[in-house]
């Protein structure tokens, strides 16, 4: 009965072993892949009109968001 137990916890451990290192290699390639996509924090011109440029913001998870901040077209950020 001793065996079949520890052969059963065995079995256990490595499974959520197999388990736990694929899903840190999946958020590890999410992360290099989101970090080459942009600086988080940084700035970029969206669009231009008459009144002024919208402007895009970068967030940490590495994809462009509309800002709350505009700029004048001399001024703007490329």
């Amino acid at each position: 009965m001793k065996k079949i137990l520890s052969q059963f916890a065995l079995a256990a451990a490595i499974a959520a072993f197999a388990v736990a290192s694929s899903t840190g290699d999946s958020f590890a390639k999410g992360k290099k892949a989101a970090a080459a996509a942009c600086m988080p924090g940084a700035l970029k011109t969206a669009a231009c009109g008459p009144a002024g440029c919208t402007m895009l913001r970068c967030w940490p998870d590495g994809k462009w968001h509309p800002s709350l901040f505009a700029c004048w077209q001399p001024w703007c950020p490329k």
